[in-house]
């Protein structure tokens, strides 16, 4: 195995790329590979170290997993809880809960588990969340749990031919990312069983240089940097991950841990001390970095300059190299931390903090902390308030008394319908609500939707822009054309989080621009749907149409996550709605 001065060295060159394309440095655009460069180092390592124990019969499965508690545990739980008060002081409900069930998940090593199934429409954007990076920690923790058992039982039987098996393990793996990541390119990103590939590359480079002399080599070792930096400067977010691609850094990493020995131009190159340096509090460096990160941005009215992050990068590193010396040293050290005392703190630090994470996911994000102690005024503040509508989901309507109101469309067309449920313009009126129906194509619909269509007086369409099956109905005189009402979109800025921490007094003239592309939709809608036609829900909160306002009048927040309204935010519109033509036929 190479030197552990190359190992660290090759750490940097993992870790710097992932906090620089976090931080937004445009250049390092495949910065997120680094990743991928640690999951090869750590198959390498954990499959160097127990080859030699199960050869000699002196593996320890407990003294294994005592090992990698010592390594991980410790600086996650500080990170962890560093997080926590952070958390409560900044965080709005919704994020708040979700960030609660993330320190359940990050400890109890399943942090990919809970993206996969929470990941989609409702998900909150990664840069906001403080854990999403332990998702790489879970994917490693799985593996450090399953890879060492099947090693405790094929090598005695196999010994060397134990690697056919892992080549086995590892071709499937990797089959299996190619196949799924276009059907399913979330759980394909997080889980174990699309990233052991590369985790076995490593654990196969490990079974190969245990076997044999592996000689230094400058042109391999060479290669396999090139390849690991090319990756990082001309991979992107858009580049298909992973995938065929994924294999350039993959082995670029391996050819770098076998080949790049003493002597090597890159043992040289890894071996500068300032390389090495950031390789030994890498483990650290990389836990600080999101959540600093994060916090600015939740703390932040509009995205943090690059100049901002870059600061936080020299915090995370003082952090990290505080942490490195103070906690990941001392719990390494069975002369400063005892097994027992491991053990205890180990339990007790993920018991508490997992409690911790329950009680934040259980108490809803604790909605009294920003909204006050009113009941019903915090469980209008919570997102579930969107969901109420989806009791009047039906198939047709019962008769033909009252106004028929059908609304189409997925949770826009809900806060829509809780505008007009707060609006109290709905009574004597039959209400259905309906997702994924194509009313400007309707006819190509089954016939119960037909008639439901032709049914309606007047049906609510909310759009973000105009399709062109709705821009080519308009004007055509079909009786279902003139009873459509088009819904403009919303939407309020960056973060709201931050602006939970103004004064109370000051909060309803406080404003948050709308992102350009969204007013630029909103602004062709008006010029092509007639405004009888047409609610524009940004210029009724709005004085320029690009600036949008965040409370009520009284103070009370309209949004609980930067697209849906609160219950306040459903009063708010339903207030300045009122009189709007397309709205007089519930007078």
């Amino acid at each position: 195995m190479i030197y552990r001065k190359e190992i660290d060295g090759l750490r940097s060159v993992a870790v710097l790329p992932v906090i620089f394309f976090h931080a937004g440095v445009s250049v390092f655009s495949g910065g997120f590979l680094g990743v991928d460069v640690f999951f090869v180092i750590s198959g390498y390592l954990i499959t160097g170290i127990i080859l030699p124990e199960l050869e000699k019969g002196e593996f320890s499965l407990l003294k294994f997993y005592e090992r990698r508690a010592r390594r991980i545990l410790p600086a996650l739980s500080a990170i962890v809880l560093a997080c926590i008060p952070m958390a409560w002081l900044f965080m709005l409900p919704d994020p708040l809960e979700n960030f609660g069930q993330s320190v359940l998940a990050t400890m109890l090593s399943l942090n990919n588990v809970l993206l996969t199934m929470t990941s989609g429409y409702w998900d909150l954007a990664s840069e906001f969340k403080p854990l999403i990076h332990t998702w790489s920690l879970a994917v490693e923790e799985q593996f450090y749990v399953l890879f060492p058992l099947l090693l405790m039982l094929l090598y005695p039987l196999l010994k060397y031919r134990t690697a056919v098996v892992v080549w086995v393990i590892v071709i499937a793996s990797f089959v299996a990312s190619i196949l799924l990541v276009q059907d399913y390119p979330t759980s394909t990103f997080y889980l174990l069983h699309t990233r052991a590939w590369e985790l076995g590359f490593g654990a196969l480079g490990a079974f190969w240089e245990h076997k044999r002399r592996v000689e230094a080599n400058n042109a391999l070792s060479g290669l396999g940097l090139f390849l690991i930096v090319a990756s990082i400067f001309l991979f992107s977010e858009n580049t298909q991950h992973p995938s065929y691609f994924t294999l350039i850094p993959v082995l670029g990493t391996l050819l770098v841990l076998l080949y790049a020995k003493e002597g090597t131009l890159v043992a040289r190159l890894l071996s500068f001390k300032i390389l090495v340096g950031i390789g030994l509090i890498s483990y650290s460096l990389y836990l600080w970095h999101q959540p600093l990160f994060s916090f600015a941005r939740i703390m932040s009215f509009e995205e943090p300059s690059t100049a901002l992050f870059l600061g936080l990068v020299f915090i995370a590193f003082a952090l990290s190299y505080l942490t490195w010396r103070f906690v990941e040293q001392p719990f390494r050290r069975k002369s400063v931390v005892s097994t027992p005392s491991l053990v205890m703190s180990g339990v007790a630090a993920t018991v508490l903090l997992s409690m911790a994470g329950a009680s934040l996911h259980i108490g809803q994000g604790f909605p009294a902390r920003i909204f006050g102690s009113d009941r019903e005024i915090a469980a209008g503040m919570h997102i579930g308030y969107n969901h109420r509508i989806s009791g009047y989901n039906a198939e047709a309507f019962t008769s033909e008394d009252g106004t028929r109101v059908l609304i189409i469309g997925n949770s826009q067309a809900r806060d829509f319908a809780n505008i007009l449920i707060e609006m109290e313009v709905m009574g004597g009126t039959q209400l259905i609500y309906r997702s994924g129906l194509s009313v400007c194509d309707y006819t190509d619909l089954p016939e119960a939707d037909v008639v439901l269509v032709q049914q309606a007086d007047i049906i609510f369409l909310p759009i973000e822009a105009i399709s062109e099956p709705c821009e080519s109905l308009l004007g055509t005189g079909q009786p279902e054309a003139d009873k459509i009402v088009f819904v403009g979109p919303k939407h309020f800025g960056y973060n709201l989080n931050a602006f939970t921490t103004l004064a109370r007094e000051g909060r309803p003239t406080y404003t948050a621009r709308v992102f350009d592309e969204i007013t630029q939709a909103n602004i062709r809608n008006a010029m092509i749907i007639p405004a009888d036609h047409y609610i524009d829900l940004i210029n009724s909160a709005s004085e320029d149409g690009t600036h949008i306002r965040i409370f009520d009048d009284n103070g009370d927040i309209i949004s609980a996550d930067r697209v849906h309204i609160t219950q306040a935010g459903a009063l708010f519109f339903a207030d300045r709605l009122r009189n709007h033509p397309a709205l007089a036929i519930f007078e």
